[in-house]
């Protein structure tokens, strides 16, 4: 029999769930008997990990009376904990109500507006907790839908639930759509839009504002210019409304973690995160404090950042590309630069920046102008903290070809030689091809001549945009 989401929020009763990862089964968990199942721990959420305690024996040949009143009194307990968790682990992704228009879209599903963990987590096993940042699910006892009946990004979407995503619209919903629109987190109105060439995330400012998607724009605009990995946003609308768009960043086999729940994991696991995030990509995490000083940006919290990770292996892969800088150049930040930075509050912005600087090749790969700004304000600020930590706003193409060919000595411990015209470096995320011109030749043979040994102490030639690594992985303070 089929049920409506709000037949079933108000009569189904649910007893046993399997959480999946694409059509595989990770996890089972009865909530009549309160026993789980780990049925794939390898798949097993990154939230989970660690968070579930084993379940007893109830063998009930107890010697005696006591015994057996011990074993009752642990295995409510380990039922009680584990039952916890998992709530706690469904009710994370479902949208919070303090978003724009997420009252409506609760009303639009025939959903009470109740924010304990119970009441979101029977949201999320109603809804199967489908999201675009993982392939988990919810799949229901006896259930027959499998992975591609819920995928999102090879469903149709709802229109009308979109609708009220972004305007707040008052309309009616009929079935069970397919949306990413019951998860997601932040407080700014936004929805997931199919267009020609893939899914696309349009965010509106705050009510009725374009301010902030201009300065998301403007943001991704200037970090082209860089080499640092970002997220690119674009001019959309929707509607009446400007907003800035952005396409999908996961794919089926490439998943996120926030930094939040990355922490936490590594918390629960006996893990210090300062340090093993410094082990999983430094560079890039470098390359965030940097950036987060230069464009003053309040809003590094825990889900503003994180890692992708491998959706069949669940190996950590590194930084996922820097995005949400719509509350960049906050005026109250732009007038203190010894504001604590979010992102680690024992630490000011400039001593993150001042730190991160001298332990990553930050790099202006195309000059930066006052025209790439909404404001003079803006301009002069990122221009005067560039400064502060030796930054100039001036692409230097000698400068970083010396930066390319250091990390290429780094990389392969070896130098190039002159045979052909021309040579391509990587590093990071950056890759271009250089034309060995007179100027260059010469660096590269001043690089020939000296020991490799001694590279790591050299520079083939000064500049204020070329920084070198440093032994050094993290601050000395701890989370």
């Amino acid at each position: 029999m089929s049920f409506s989401y709000r037949e079933q929020y108000y009569k189904q009763e649910f007893k046993k769930v399997n959480l999946m990862n694409q059509d595989k089964e990770v996890l089972s968990f009865d909530f009549s008997e309160g026993i789980y199942d780990i049925l794939d721990e390898k798949l097993l959420p990154f939230q989970l990990k660690g968070k579930l305690d084993p379940m007893p024996s109830m063998d009930i040949s107890f010697i005696n009376q006591e015994d057996m009143r011990k074993a009752v009194k642990e295995f409510t307990r380990a039922s009680t904990h584990n039952q916890e968790q998992i709530t706690s682990y469904f009710a994370s992704r479902v949208l919070p109500i303090t978003r724009e228009n997420a009252k409506k879209i609760y009303g639009l599903f025939g959903f009470e507006q109740a924010q304990d963990e119970y009441s979101k987590a029977r949201i999320a096993i109603i809804c199967r907790s489908v999201s675009l940042l993982d392939n988990y699910w919810i799949r229901l006892e006896n259930d027959e839908k499998s992975w591609k009946d819920v995928d999102i990004r090879n469903n149709s979407l709802s229109e009308v639930v979109a609708q009220v995503a972004l305007h707040g619209s008052s309309l009616t919903l009929q079935g069970e759509p397919c949306t990413p629109e019951l998860n997601g987190l932040g407080a700014y109105a936004k929805a997931w839009i199919r267009e020609e060439d893939g899914l696309y995330l349009h965010k509106t400012g705050a009510k009725e504002s374009d301010e902030e998607s201009k300065v998301e724009i403007m943001v991704s605009n200037i970090l082209d210019k860089t080499n640092v990995n970002h997220v690119q946003y674009f001019p959309g609308s929707h509607g009446d409304r400007f907003t800035c768009k952005c396409k999908c960043m996961t794919t089926q086999d490439l998943s996120i973690l926030s930094g939040m729940d990355y922490i936490s994991y590594c918390n629960v696991n006996s893990m210090n995160p300062d340090i093993e995030m410094m082990k999983i990509d430094k560079d890039n995490l470098m390359k965030m404090w940097i950036v987060d000083y230069l464009v003053s940006n309040p809003d590094r919290h825990g889900q503003n950042w994180g890692f992708y990770y491998n959706a069949n292996s669940m190996e950590l892969e590194g930084c996922h590309p820097l995005f949400d800088h719509n509350n960049a150049f906050d005026k109250e930040l732009m007038a203190n630069k010894d504001a604590p930075y979010l992102f680690n509050d024992k630490m000011t912005m400039k001593e993150a920046a001042q730190y991160a600087i001298k332990r990553t090749n930050f790099n202006i790969i195309e000059d930066i102008n006052k025209e790439d700004f909404l404001s003079t304000d803006q301009y002069d600020s990122f221009k005067e903290r560039a400064d502060d930590i030796g930054i100039t706003l001036q692409h230097n193409r000698v400068a970083l070809m010396n930066q390319t060919l250091d990390a290429f000595i780094n990389k392969n411990n070896t130098i190039p030689d002159e045979a052909g015209q021309s040579r391509t470096f990587t590093h990071g995320e950056y890759e271009d091809t250089y034309l060995f011109t007179n100027r260059i030749n010469n660096a590269i043979t001043e690089a020939q001549n000296s020991s490799l040994d001694s590279k790591k102490s050299q520079e083939i030639t000064k500049s204020p945009t070329t920084r070198k690594h440093s032994e050094d992985d993290t601050p000395d303070d701890n989370r």
